[in-house]
């Protein structure tokens, strides 16, 4: 389960929090769950309440001095190993006040985000490839110069062994390697981190674009067909086949129909859909 925590201003607004989610399926439908609620405007008693949480949620009041502390709160706690969301309510309503359906609707919205914003790291992760793969070919060109430089030293000694006015160029030669050795270590160092570092996001990217997934997928409605049908005709209910091939004419995006039902992201995608059926039912007539 991903640990996540919720920061509130008040214990008033813990009550009624609770209340929001106390009937939302966190656990079965997005595999989060909601460890605790910290009633606190003090941002190091936040910082210290939210250790060891996967994501925090940050749900103080619509209100201006409640939007203020949610932006200060976010700007210190953003740097910690642990993801940040502020909870968008009405501007100027307190928590307390506000309608506990639309509370709930918003910790769901909130989680999706967080969902969409993880994709955007992959980007992250390509600019780290491409930093490690130009790492990768200054080595190999440093390699080529060290074996150019080694193997002139090595014509140098057998040329220059009698002569002591070369000794100098010699020596310079032979700080040179060493230099390029040093640098040729410190580039190897830094690409071996740079590859852990990318292996952890790569697993990091992975973890959360599947949380996304099941969130994206618990977020279609099912639509009854014929509830919704009989709001714009009294005809007979639209066939599958009917319902179908106005999916397939409007090109709907995760819209599937059965005989009874319509899986849908959107109401609107409904009524466009049945519209459809009632205009092509009416021309069909004439």
């Amino acid at each position: 389960m991903i640990d996540t925590r919720i920061i509130v201003e008040g214990v008033s607004d813990v009550e009624t929090l609770s209340k929001a989610i106390q009937d939302l399926a966190l656990g079965s439908e997005f595999g989060v769950t909601i460890s605790s609620i910290i009633p606190t405007t003090n941002v190091e008693i936040a910082k210290k309440s939210i250790i060891g949480a996967d994501i925090v949620l940050i749900a103080t009041d619509g209100d201006r001095s409640g939007r203020e502390l949610a932006d200060r709160l976010f700007e210190e706690l953003r740097e910690k190993e642990v993801i940040i969301e502020r909870v968008k309510f009405p501007k100027g309503r307190d928590l307390e006040h506000s309608d506990l359906f639309l509370i709930s609707k918003e910790i769901k919205n909130s989680l999706v985000r967080i969902g969409l914003k993880s994709l955007k790291s992959i980007n992250m992760l390509l600019e780290r490839e491409k930093s490690i793969k130009t790492l990768e070919n200054s080595l190999i060109l440093l390699k080529g110069e060290n074996e150019e430089l080694s193997n002139k030293l090595g014509e140098l000694e057998q040329s220059l062994e009698s002569h002591g006015a070369e000794k100098e160029l010699l020596n310079k030669l032979e700080e040179d390697i060493d230099r390029l050795n040093v640098e040729k270590n410190e580039i190897e160092l830094e690409n071996s981190e740079l590859k852990k570092d990318v292996i952890k996001k790569e697993d990091r990217i992975l973890e959360l674009e599947a949380r996304y997934k099941d969130l994206e997928t618990k977020a279609l409605n099912i639509f009854n067909l014929e509830s919704y049908w009989s709001k714009i005709s009294n005809d007979e209910s639209p066939k599958i086949e009917e319902t179908r091939k106005a999916i397939e004419i409007l090109d709907l995006d995760r819209v599937v129909a059965s005989d009874d039902f319509i899986v849908s992201p959107s109401e609107e995608d409904i009524f466009r859909l049945l519209r459809l059926i009632k205009m092509g039912r009416e021309l069909n007539k004439y």
